[in-house]
């Protein structure tokens, strides 16, 4: 789900030498995404490979710049934000089939007391309403637009925070298009931690952990129609998709 610009330095690697990119994560997208807990690694002779390079003599004089002394663009950070809206990562739950947990995993049982997921949904945090579940709202790509910056900044200079909260059982790679954005912190159990080390220069990609709140704030300048979902490909084509538009919608308020 994300991208990363990495200069590798063959020079001192023997002609010849063959080196194959491995994947030592799992097959399945984050297990849970729990760091520190235990999964299978993807299969070292299928899945685990992801590409290999073949070292060979250079034709022609090493002209780049050393590693060491590049001199990389400076990122300004973004200044305080004009919004901080609340969205959510929800799961809608099957009316007709649940699971109870035995041994550790989870299986089909009609007398069962958890019921299993249908579909991941985008949504927004709203007050607890007994007619959804408490204290979020998921919606279908269908519905109305409820991301709407620089709604009334004909500028279109609008800074925003983002809290993205987790009610689901996995770990979400959040993409939101358009934008670069600065991971802010994350929040479990009202506990708040920063971003991780490789979290500190402009992202557009964000893993949204289970149960955590995941902010991250973006200015938007361009107008337009534009999407946020997750990044698993699954989960994208089954409703975790949302539209948003920057700037005024033309002919009212939704599209």
């Amino acid at each position: 789900a994300e991208r990363a610009d990495v200069i590798m330095d063959f020079t001192n690697v023997p002609v010849g030498t063959e080196i194959v990119l491995m994947n030592m994560g799992p097959d399945e997208p984050f297990g849970g995404g729990v760091p520190g807990v235990a999964f299978e690694p993807a299969d070292p002779a299928s899945t685990g490979q992801v590409m290999q390079f073949r070292v060979k003599g250079a034709e022609v004089t090493d002209n780049t710049t050393p590693p060491m002394d590049l001199v990389l663009p400076t990122v300004l950070a973004l200044g305080p934000p004009d919004v901080t809206r609340a969205v959510s990562l929800n799961e809608e739950e099957s009316l007709s089939v649940r699971v109870s947990e035995v041994n550790g995993g989870l299986v089909e049982d009609c007398a069962g007391e958890i019921f299993g997921p249908t579909a991941a949904l985008l949504g927004t945090l709203v007050e607890p309403d007994p007619t959804n579940h408490p204290g979020k709202l998921g919606r279908v790509w269908m519905a109305p637009i409820t991301e709407n910056p620089a709604l009334n900044n004909p500028a279109l200079n609008s800074t925003e925070v983002w809290e993205i909260h987790n009610f689901t059982a996995d770990a979400h790679p959040i993409h939101v298009h358009q934008v670069k954005f600065e991971v802010v912190n994350r929040e479990a159990a009202g506990a708040v931690r920063p971003p991780e080390p490789w979290e500190t220069g402009p992202k557009d990609t964000v893993i949204s952990y289970p149960d955590e709140i995941t902010r991250v704030k973006m200015h938007f300048d361009l107008p337009g129609y534009y999407v946020w979902h997750c990044h698993i490909v699954e989960h994208e084509d089954n409703e975790m998709m949302r539209p948003f538009f920057v700037g005024g919608i033309p002919d009212g308020p939704q599209p």
